[in-house]
């Protein structure tokens, strides 16, 4: 199912697919500074109004099991707020198939270069980087105001790619660009909201 879009997801089932245009918020403008990507076009400018580039996509399944991707797409960057997929045995697409069917309905995939996943809630991902990852790193706490860079080929690095997040990232690559063309260079963790509580995470992506 490489060439995956809103005319070929499986049948018969009920997709819901949005998307509109809107500005990214403060918080999302914060995690991209410094980044390379265009800011000034991604913020909105009241001398000169334009239409936002970016767009808030979502592609969700309710019937017979839920399997979601909700998010956030801007020239380089794609923002990831929810994704799910029905239990297995499921002939539901992968969330990493309708990540790519997303980026692509906008904008082309050779320009993607960070993939964000906000506040991380998934039940093992989250407690792994706090229970195992930041105590690997002597005098860290977790939460922790400052971010975390993790880069391959570090033990930690493999860790977070192992997770089921860093497992939707890996297989999303090489969904979207076949074996040996892109790869995750680095992984930056990064909390903010009251006391710290949410945590966020940004791949880095690069040619191999």
């Amino acid at each position: 199912m490489s060439n995956l879009s809103a005319l070929t997801l499986p049948q018969p089932m009920d997709w819901h697919i949005e998307h509109d245009r809107e500005w990214l918020s403060p918080e999302r403008i914060a995690s991209i500074v410094g980044l390379g990507l265009p800011l000034g076009e991604l913020v909105p400018n009241d001398l000169y109004p334009t239409e936002s580039p970016c767009l808030r996509h979502s592609v969700i399944k309710t019937i017979g099991g839920v399997t979601a991707l909700v998010g956030t797409i801007a020239p380089g960057v794609l923002f990831l707020y929810s994704i799910r997929r029905t239990r297995l045995p499921s002939n539901d697409p992968y969330v990493s198939q309708l990540a790519k069917m997303a980026y692509e309905t906008h904008f082309p995939l050779d320009g993607l270069k960070y993939v964000i996943v906000n506040e991380v809630q998934e039940e093992h991902t989250e407690p792994f980087i706090h229970e195992q990852i930041y105590p690997s790193r002597k005098g860290l706490s977790y939460p922790s105001a400052e971010h975390q860079t993790w880069g391959c080929p570090s033990p930690e690095f493999s860790a977070i790619m192992g997770t089921p997040v860093g497992k939707v990232v890996g297989t999303f690559l090489l969904c979207a660009f076949g074996q040996g063309v892109k790869r995750v260079a680095r992984i930056v963790t990064f909390q903010d909201g009251l006391d710290l509580h949410k945590l966020h995470i940004r791949f880095d992506i690069e040619d191999v």
